[in-house]
């Protein structure tokens, strides 16, 4: 399947203090922790799928239109449950006063997966046991992000319904499909010596494609992104000789694309810098055909 939407002008900032560690390997990964101006004309539609029953709220969804979902109440549909720990005081200012206790979990919808952070109050806290695999659990948008991993904070209302184990999660890329049948695009590696590869437009290949962050003025001033640029997600793109990681921007009337694009996509990519993305890695944009 190919992808695409419409880019805007790129421009390319100057970048510091890069982390140059891999997403898999930062401490507090899910993976560790688990062991296993906005567009907001109106809520995003989640379209329907074959599996009907997945019918949670997409937690993505409160990343790319903040305007429409904050404060507004949606279930999760848990399919990952981490820990249930403390609130450090360290940490009280961004949970609100009333958080004493969290947990990480991942939501699951027709459209996809998600991770949050979830808030109990002191009174809520004697349910976090409820929060099991398959549980129906009605929450309310605080933050976006900012939360832990910077997960979108959410704050615990009630359990609608307990767990049903079925619904496990399969892991950050579901099950892995075989390299050969992946399709490839092009080189990213060709950017580091060919000057004029910045500028143009290409193919990537998805082999991997990460959680959607938002972006802040601090990240625009430090990473070489492109103004106006909303979103990012960290995605590898597959070539005849392998794979490279890219950091993938997007603007605000791209942001709901993000939701679609996963493992064996072929994207139009416009490449904004050779250098100078999350984890220095190179920035690229969708563009259309």
């Amino acid at each position: 399947m190919v992808l695409s939407i419409t880019v805007s002008a790129c421009c390319v900032n100057p970048f510091i203090d890069t982390d140059t560690q891999r997403p898999e390997e930062v401490p507090g990964s899910p993976a560790r922790e688990t062991r296993g101006s906005l567009v907001d004309d109106e809520p995003a539609a989640q379209a329907a799928e074959e599996d009907s029953s997945l019918d949670g709220f997409d937690m993505r969804l409160v990343r790319v239109q903040p305007g429409v979902h904050l404060d507004t109440e949606q279930v999760c549909l848990v399919s990952a449950a981490g820990r249930v720990e403390a609130i450090a005081e360290a940490d009280a200012e961004r949970y609100g006063e009333r958080g004493t206790q969290r947990m990480s979990v991942r939501c699951a919808a027709a459209t996809g997966e998600g991770w949050a952070d979830l808030v109990f109050s002191a009174t809520s806290a004697a349910l976090a046991p409820e929060v099991t695999i398959g549980a129906r659990v009605r929450v309310r948008h605080r933050r976006a992000d900012g939360g832990f991993f910077d997960y979108p904070i959410v704050e615990f209302v009630e359990t609608e319904a307990l767990g049903d184990p079925s619904l496990a999660a399969p892991g950050s890329e579901g099950t892995p499909s075989v390299v050969g049948a992946l399709p490839t695009g092009f080189d990213l590696r060709r950017a580091q010596t060919d000057p004029a590869a910045v500028g143009s437009v290409q193919t990537c290949a998805v082999s991997h494609a990460g959680d959607i962050e938002m972006l802040d003025a601090e990240d625009a001033r430090s990473r070489a992104y492109p103004a106006g640029a909303q979103n990012r997600m960290t995605i590898r793109c597959r070539h005849a000789q392998g794979e490279e990681w890219a950091d993938l921007v997007f603007m605000p009337a791209q942001a709901l694309t993000a939701l679609h694009i996963g493992r064996g996509d072929v994207i139009r990519v416009a490449i904004v810098s050779r250098t100078g993305g999350f984890f220095d890695y190179p920035v690229l944009q969708l563009v259309a055909e």
